[in-house]
């Protein structure tokens, strides 16, 4: 099964009716999907729509992202959980990570071909491996406690607005996501998973700038 991290939806954070109903979309989905990974940790409390509010993308985009996310993952495990047990979905402003592993390349073709199902979707980016892991159980064990130390860090970092990254670790690769209010911001982040014991490689590539003009509508 998928190592994830569980969210709690809070309803209390709801401003606009038109937000209202997208989030009656995410409460009507498992709990398990919503913001599964195979090790994936929104950093911050950036998982619960309670926080949505705060993030730079908005409430009512965040609540998309989140229906978007669990919809994806839903359908994948609905087509074979064994096959997509490993993998990864995050959503921010309709731009799709999946990460982790298959043992096929065809079920890594599959994953991106669900996830370009989802109308909100506007980019995929596909990071999955193909192949198992010599040690999985330990390597899992290993990116868990990276991820619980990146999210500590940038959240005790008063020059981070963690709220708006997260983070998918997959065999020792940290692949960031999200949205940095300036590149310094960004360099603040990847300096700290640096710090982290057992990290092989850094992946800042896929946030975006705040103030990027591809962001706009």
């Amino acid at each position: 099964m998928a190592h994830c991290s569980t969210f709690i939806f809070r309803t209390h954070a709801m401003r606009h009716s038109s937000s209202c109903l997208v989030l009656a979309a995410v409460l009507a989905l498992p709990l398990s999907l919503a913001g599964c990974t195979p090790v994936g940790v929104a950093v911050g409390a950036g998982a619960t729509v309670g926080s949505v509010a705060l993030e730079e993308r908005g409430f009512e985009q965040g609540v998309k992202d989140r229906v978007t996310e669990a919809a994806i993952s839903k359908s994948l495990f609905d087509y074979n959980l064994d096959a997509f047990a490993d993998v990864g979905v995050e959503v921010v402003e309709g731009r799709v990570l999946l990460t982790g592993r298959v043992d096929k390349p065809e079920h890594r073709v599959e994953a991106v071909r669900f996830a370009w199902q989802e109308e909100e979707v506007v980019e995929v980016i596909n990071e999955i491996r193909v192949g198992t892991s010599d040690d999985a159980l330990a390597d899992r064990g290993k990116d868990a406690w990276i991820a619980t130390q990146l999210r500590t860090k940038i959240t005790l970092d008063s020059q981070v607005k963690a709220v708006n990254y997260s983070a998918e670790v997959v065999d020792g690769t940290i692949y960031l996501f999200g949205i940095a209010q300036n590149e310094s911001e960004l360099k603040r982040v990847v300096a700290h998973a640096r710090t982290i014991e057992n990290v092989r490689r850094i992946v800042p590539d896929y946030v975006r700038m705040k103030d990027d003009p591809s962001r706009a509508g």
